[in-house]
C-alpha cells in the first residue's frame, strides 16, 4: 500500500517525567520470598474475601478503617488485649479486619451516638481444630472481663457461634469458626435492642461465610512461597519509592472486593470502579486507623487514611471498559492542568480540609487506567506522564 508509515504511539521518552522511573519493577528489583512478604501477600489475598458494610446492609456504606493482622500482637486492635496469647497459642497465621458505618467518617469529628458500626475480622489458623479452639477462647476471655454484667447470646441461624452482650448497652460481640478461619464481629447500634444486634450479626455471617468457602486456606509453607506478581500487574504501577516488598496498602494487588476496603464511600466506589478487574496500590493507603479507643478501635475509626502521594493502577476488562472508567474518574478536570503531550490524561485540584494541596491526575493506556496524586501540580503531572510511559514500556 502506498503511504508514509507513522508511529502508532507517541515516543514516551520525550515526556516530562521528572525524577520518576518509567521502567517496570522487575527490571531493577528481584523479588525475594520471606515470611514478611508472604504474610502481606496472604493478607491481600484474604481481603478479597472479607465483607464490607454494603455486603451486610446497604446503609453501612462508609468505611471506618482497616487493620492487618501479621502477628498475634495485632489481634488486640480488633479484640480485647487478653486475646493476644490465645492467638499466639493457637498459632494464628494472619488476618484482616474492616470497619463500616452508616455515618461518613471525618477527621476530628466524633461519631454520632445514633450511628450503626460494625467491625469484621477474619483470621486464618493452621487447621479447623485450632480455629474452633481459638473462637471459643476468644469468647471466654472477652466474657470474663465483666462476667457479672455480660450475658450469653444464642444465634438462631448460627448456633455454633460464640456471642455475648451487656444488657442495656447497644453492642454485641461474636466469634465463629469456619474451617481454618475464625470470623469475629463487633457491632454497635443506637439502641440496646438485642433483636436488632443479633440480626446484624447473623447478616455478617450470612455474607461472610460463603466468601470464605471460595478461598482455600494456606499452610505456613504456602504462605512463604506466594509470588509477588503472578499476573504481571504490580510491575506496571508507578512506584516512586521503588518498593519491592509487598505491603497491604503500599504495594499490593486486589480484586474489586479487596479494593473497596480502602474506600470511604464503598457504595459509590463499587459503582465507579465497576469496569475494573484488578487494582494495584503503590504508596497509596495506611493500613491503620486513627481512633479514640483501643480494642474495638476499628468500629470507631476516622476513616481510611490516604498517603500524601501515591498511585493506583486499574486493569479493565478491555479498552472500551478502560475508556468508560477513565471518563468517570475525575469527572470535573481542569483542562489547563493536563500534563503536556500525554494522551488520555487529565488533572484537577481536589478540595481538602488539611493544610496541604491535593492534585490528582488520571491517565489511560490501552486497557489500563492510572490514578496518581501529589501536593504540587507539576509533580502530579510528572507522575501521570511517568505512569503512562511505564505502561507503554511494560508491554
Amino acid at each position: 500500500m502506498a503511504g508514509t508509515p507513522r508511529p502508532g504511539e507517541i515516543d514516551v521518552r520525550a515526556l516530562d517525567v521528572g525524577q520518576y522511573s518509567t521502567e517496570p519493577l522487575d527490571s531493577y528489583d528481584e523479588f525475594q520470598h520471606s515470611l514478611r512478604s508472604g504474610t502481606a501477600l496472604a493478607i491481600s489475598r484474604l481481603a478479597n474475601h472479607v465483607v464490607t458494610g454494603i455486603d451486610i446492609d446497604a446503609k453501612l456504606r462508609y468505611g471506618t478503617g482497616v487493620q492487618q493482622i501479621t502477628t498475634p500482637d495485632d489481634v488486640k486492635n480488633v479484640l480485647a488485649e487478653q486475646s493476644v496469647p490465645i492467638a499466639a497459642r493457637n498459632k494464628i497465621l494472619f488476618g484482616f479486619a474492616s470497619g463500616s458505618s452508616d455515618f461518613r467518617p471525618e477527621p476530628a469529628v466524633a461519631v454520632p451516638p445514633d450511628s450503626t458500626l460494625t467491625t469484621v475480622a477474619v483470621m486464618q489458623f493452621p487447621d479447623a481444630e485450632s480455629a474452633e479452639r481459638a473462637a471459643a477462647e476468644f469468647e471466654e476471655t472477652d466474657f470474663a472481663i465483666a462476667p457479672d454484667q455480660n450475658e450469653r447470646v444464642q444465634l438462631t441461624k448460627y448456633p455454633l457461634a460464640h456471642s455475648h452482650w451487656r444488657p442495656g448497652t447497644p453492642t454485641i460481640g461474636s466469634a465463629i469458626a469456619h474451617g481454618s478461619y475464625v470470623v469475629t464481629t463487633f457491632i454497635a447500634t443506637s439502641q440496646p435492642v438485642l433483636a436488632d444486634l443479633t440480626d446484624l450479626v447473623e447478616k455478617v455471617y450470612t455474607a461472610q461465610l460463603p466468601m470464605l468457602d471460595t478461598l482455600a486456606p494456606l499452610s505456613a509453607e504456602q504462605t512463604l512461597r506466594l509470588d509477588l506478581d503472578p499476573e504481571g500487574l504490580i510491575r506496571r504501577v508507578l512506584n516512586p519509592s521503588k518498593l519491592g516488598v509487598p505491603d497491604v496498602g503500599g504495594l499490593a494487588a486486589y480484586e474489586l472486593q479487596g479494593f473497596l476496603h480502602w474506600q470511604t464511600d464503598r457504595a459509590a466506589a463499587k459503582d465507579l470502579y465497576a469496569n475494573g478487574e484488578r487494582f494495584v496500590l503503590s504508596d497509596a493507603y495506611s493500613p491503620t486507623t486513627n481512633s479514640y479507643t483501643r480494642g474495638i478501635a476499628q468500629s470507631f475509626g476516622k476513616g481510611i487514611s490516604r498517603f500524601l502521594d501515591g498511585a493506583i493502577l486499574i486493569r479493565a476488562r478491555d479498552i472500551d471498559s478502560a475508556k468508560a472508567l477513565w471518563s468517570t474518574i475525575l469527572d470535573a478536570p481542569d483542562t489547563s492542568q493536563a500534563p503536556s503531550n500525554v494522551p488520555d490524561s487529565k488533572c484537577a485540584e481536589i478540595p481538602t480540609k488539611i493544610y496541604v494541596k491535593d492534585w490528582v491526575c488520571a491517565v489511560r493506556y490501552r486497557n489500563y487506567v492510572g490514578y496518581v496524586w501529589g501536593t504540587q501540580l507539576q509533580d502530579a503531572q510528572q507522575r501521570a506522564a511517568a505512569q503512562y510511559a511505564l505502561l507503554a514500556n511494560s508491554q
